[in-house]
């Protein structure tokens, strides 16, 4: 098995941005952030400020992923400068349910690694909800540290 990312092209991008941004809002939702009668509007807001050019935006990279030439999965990457250095964030990164415990995330992982190193990328960060603890897992094992928690009491 071998993963690859590739590009997105526009007839792939309006999917990939409708079901990104709903999967976003619902996972703001989730997570105690956003109510549910907020967070489509509060998601399209945050992707428009984003994504203002759409899949041209400068910086922003938008890849499908494949895997022995079937598409499995998306990687939204945002590459910026800070202190005269080249970094990135991960906006979304998602495989296929059908795909998933393959190790395909692990793979893409790998890709992403390569792609940075390969564009003089010295750094990659990310965020990761507090319940999704599969990905937790995964960061950590791929070499990623925990650099901030953010704690919520309900009262």
């Amino acid at each position: 098995m071998t993963v690859e990312l590739r590009l997105m092209e526009m007839q792939d991008f309006n999917d990939f941005y409708e079901v990104s941004l709903k999967e976003f809002a619902d996972e703001q939702v989730k997570s105690g952030s956003w109510s549910v009668e907020e967070a489509d509007e509060r998601g399209r807001a945050y992707f428009k400020k984003l994504l203002p050019d759409g899949l041209h935006t400068e910086g922003h990279k938008i890849f499908n992923i494949f895997n022995e030439g079937e598409k499995v999965g998306i990687l939204w990457l945002h590459v910026f400068e800070k202190d005269h250095v080249l970094k990135s964030f991960i906006y979304d990164i998602k495989i296929d349910e059908s795909e998933r415990g393959k190790g395909l995330g692990k793979m893409t992982m790998q890709a992403i690694d390569e792609y940075c190193n390969e564009h003089d990328i010295k750094s990659i960060r990310l965020h990761v909800f507090g319940h999704n603890q599969i990905a937790y897992e995964l960061y950590k094992k791929m070499g990623f540290e925990t650099t901030n928690y953010y704690m919520e009491k309900a009262l």
